[in-house]
């Protein structure tokens, strides 16, 4: 995680002003995250540049942003949801847009925790925004 100078740990650093939203957890699993690590490379295109650690694209989602998943060696993680996220087309209910996100980041969280063999427990949901690049 980047220390920025207020003391505050965020998970990204951007040349650009970029807020997200990050559901930080742990991956519960016996393995360690050495053996954890080359099944996410296996199925999830790493990014580089943005996070201290490692950062996988989960979902780019309709052109308007996109799920990215980091992990650190000691287990800890987050789902980041980087831009924005709309309520979709097939539903018009008052809650659609939460009920719609709540899915898809459960669905995200079972996906990756399927291609890991482990459980992605969440505890925190906060409001980031990512660390300025030099």
């Amino acid at each position: 995680m980047f220390l920025k100078a207020d003391g505050s740990e965020v998970w990204l650093q951007s040349s650009a002003r970029l807020p997200y939203l990050s559901l930080a957890g742990i991956i519960e699993s016996s393995e360690d995250y050495v053996a954890i690590r080359p099944r996410l490379r296996r199925v999830y295109k790493q990014l580089s540049g943005i996070a201290s650690d490692d950062a996988f694209l989960v979902q780019e989602i309709e052109d308007s942003g996109s799920l990215v998943f980091c992990a650190r060696p000691d287990k800890h993680c987050a789902l980041l949801l980087l831009g924005k996220f709309h309520r979709g087309r097939q539903s018009c209910t008052p809650y659609a847009v939460l009920e719609n996100l709540v899915e898809t980041i459960r669905n995200s969280a079972d996906g990756i925790g399927g291609q890991v063999g482990a459980t992605i427990r969440f505890d925190l949901v906060q409001s980031e925004l990512a660390m300025r690049a030099r």
